[in-house]
């Protein structure tokens, strides 16, 4: 028997392939109304309700630590929705009505409504035709491709593009966030097949295990593109109780571009273990394709900071394809050991980024390691560089650089007062089905460098042409692979976002050069590197259960002499030894030195103390050698850059006679 509506009901009996699809109780499934408003509206519902996550192209966060005032976001335009057509609406549900005389559509009781790629499941949908109001009651949870949102209720003005959210919990799949992908070819020093201790660091290479980042709110407001969330809680854990939880009072997400958007909060903290916590040194940040800096930065730098300095990272301006950073920096203990009204215990790093049509790119840094105007030219430092994809997979960059900082093994930092040049970098090719890699690069650039050719003069700066070329051959030979733990709580996800799988491998490694100077020297080094790195254990056990080593050997022939210091080779041999040892618990610790055989000198060296936990990691590092260092915090999924990592920094490694950019 057919449902009989009330007064002023349509009951019409539809064919289940029509577009608005609909089932009663079980032993009647067609007694729904055809109503072509009714389907037009859930079109216009389903079709613009917003999606809560970021923009397509979002990969990394900039933060400031100064509250942007609200008035200067962009303002929504709330525009009216439009009513898509053509496509198909499922809707399933115990009990639908349709109120002819108001105007309301009411779907009860196991309610699901399906549209493109969107689903809407609730316990009670209802429609207002007339206000274009919609709301769904109880158990709400809404799919849109990816993205999945759970909540009580569900409010939405499909005209205003407006609405709320009650009781809100969803994630955000951070593997569709694209990046931008503008890597230099593999290393073609001598040492390229060497796999750092420090550099692979384990966390460095598990974000693809731990991807998505949970969220709980008591309510989001709904504003065309923008988003307000009440009591807001983020998490990259999986699991409950989690780790590692950021929490504020309230949080606003903003598009301003369609590749760019800006979250602001109110009074965040970081919640350790559902005890501990702490106020978070920023409230905004911006999400883009563009990779930036931790927001905030503890290091040490004996040369040309003085030793412990502060660093907090601004953004300062950005657009879809420019991003520009000022970092101020406080140099605390020259300003403890000195006066501290000096200008010098103040500096600031500027870094600007621009993404060029055509996968051409720009990038600019420059230092002030102090504010003393007087003293402006031995304290700035600058480096420009600009690179574009030539002769199909190949790179050309051009660079000019002011006072760049290198370190060359025992020789030490050098200064290079100027430097203009270009440098072709070919891609990493396999040879065949060998398994061997083949890379390869040329450059010319005109130098003006501290040298010692002079025989009046010890040391005296010389400006000289320099043409480059160099290539490198490498493999890797895997000996052995143990079992990964299963990626659980308690095993393989006890201490890190992704399983340790236990290996060793052997790698070897053959590298030439050749440089010739518009003075007429030459300098020519051929070498080859043999080595293993090994993983033991699965970092699972309380004691001992993460070993990595890292051994190799570089044995090289020099011919003719560099007229500079920043590029001559000075360690034609170098052996190497790395480790990091679980000790207790989520404790790491780390120890790699190089050094020249024959004389006995420290080539370089690095020391570390990590704790790591799944969610986030905290590690104090210091290279004694260079005398620099830093303490960083790490939380997974968010793809800030190491600062660890040279590039980020205004320290260029030479390595072989080559400049590591």
């Amino acid at each position: 028997m057919l449902y009989t509506a009330p007064t002023n009901f349509y009951q019409v009996t539809i064919p289940t392939n029509y577009h608005l699809v609909a089932a009663a109780v079980p032993r009647n499934q067609t007694n729904v109304s055809k109503i072509p408003e009714v389907e037009n509206a859930l079109r216009s519902f389903m079709g613009n309700i917003p999606s809560l996550k970021f923009s397509r192209y979002n990969l990394t966060a900039q933060a400031g630590a100064v509250k942007l005032d609200p008035q200067s976001l962009p303002q929504s335009t709330n525009p009216v929705a439009s009513t898509p057509t053509g496509e198909i609406v499922n809707v399933i549900a115990d009990r639908q009505e349709y109120n002819a005389k108001e105007q309301i559509f009411t779907a009860t009781g196991n309610v699901t409504v399906k549209y493109l790629n969107t689903e809407l499941k609730a316990d009670v949908v209802k429609l207002n035709l007339i206000t274009k109001e919609a709301t769904a009651e109880g158990n709400v949870f809404l799919q849109r491709g990816d993205q999945r949102l759970r909540g009580s209720t569900l409010s939405y003005n499909y005209g205003s593009s407006k609405g709320s959210f009650s009781n809100a919990s969803g994630f955000l799949d951070l593997n569709n966030l694209s990046s931008r992908v503008n890597r230099l070819p593999s290393d073609l020093g001598s040492r390229s097949s060497i796999i750092n201790v420090f550099g692979d660091s384990s966390s460095a290479t598990v974000s693809k295990a731990i991807s998505r980042v949970r969220f709980k709110a008591d309510k989001i407001f709904l504003d065309g593109d923008t988003w307000t969330a009440e009591n807001l809680k983020v998490t990259n854990d999986p699991y409950d109780p989690p780790e590692l939880e950021i929490r504020a009072n309230k949080a606003t997400l903003t598009k301003i571009t369609p590749t760019q958007d800006r979250l602001d909060s109110e009074s965040p903290t970081l919640v350790f273990d559902q005890g501990l916590t702490l106020p978070v040194p920023f409230n905004s940040i911006v999400l883009d394709r563009f990779e930036r800096s931790f927001p905030v930065r503890i290091g040490f730098d004996r040369r040309d900071g003085g030793g412990f300095f502060y660093q907090q990272n601004f953004n300062a301006y950005t657009e879809p394809n420019i991003s520009f950073q000022v970092s101020p920096q406080i140099f605390l203990q020259r300003g403890l050991e000195g006066n501290l009204l000096d200008a010098n215990i103040l500096g600031v790093v500027a870094k600007l980024d621009a993404i060029l049509p055509d996968s051409q790119f720009f990038t600019g840094r420059a230092t002030l390691s102090g504010l003393n105007l007087a003293n402006a030219e031995n304290q700035l430092r600058a480096n420009i560089q600009y690179s574009r994809p030539v002769l199909g997979d190949h790179i050309l960059v051009a660079q000019y650089a002011y006072r760049d900082r290198l370190f060359n093994g025992s020789l030490g930092f050098q200064d290079v007062s100027n430097s203009l040049g270009v440098n072709l970098f070919s891609p990493n090719y396999v040879l065949g089905d060998s398994g061997i890699n083949f890379s390869y690069q040329v450059g010319a650039q005109y130098i003006g460098a501290d040298s010692d050719r002079s025989d009046s003069q010890p040391i005296v700066v010389a400006s000289l042409a320099r043409l480059q070329g160099a290539t490198a051959l490498s493999r890797s030979f895997p000996l052995w692979r143990g079992t990964a733990l299963p990626a659980e709580r308690e095993t393989g996800l006890k201490y890190l976002p992704e399983p340790v799988t236990p290996s060793f491998d052997a790698f070897l490694g053959v590298a030439g050069n050749y440089a010739f100077y518009s003075s007429g020297d030459y300098q020519s080094y051929l070498s080859a590197t043999v080595g293993v790195v090994g993983v033991f254990g699965n970092f699972a056990q309380p004691y001992f259960d993460y070993t990595k080593i890292n051994i190799s050997y570089t044995q090289g022939i020099v011919g003719g002499r560099s007229p500079f210091l920043f590029d001559r080779i000075a360690d034609p041999q170098v052996f190497t030894f790395g480790i990091v040892q679980q000790v207790y618990g989520p404790f790491r610790v780390g120890i790699e030195q190089s050094w020249n055989p024959v004389s006995g000198r420290i080539v370089d060296s690095n020391y570390s103390l990590q704790y790591d936990r799944r969610t986030y990691a905290i590690v104090i590092r210091y290279n004694p050698t260079r005398e620099i260092g830093e303490l960083v915090f790490r939380i997974s999924d968010f793809n800030w850059n190491d600062s660890s990592n040279d590039s980020s920094s205004d320290v260029t490694p030479v390595t072989g006679g080559l400049e590591r950019r």
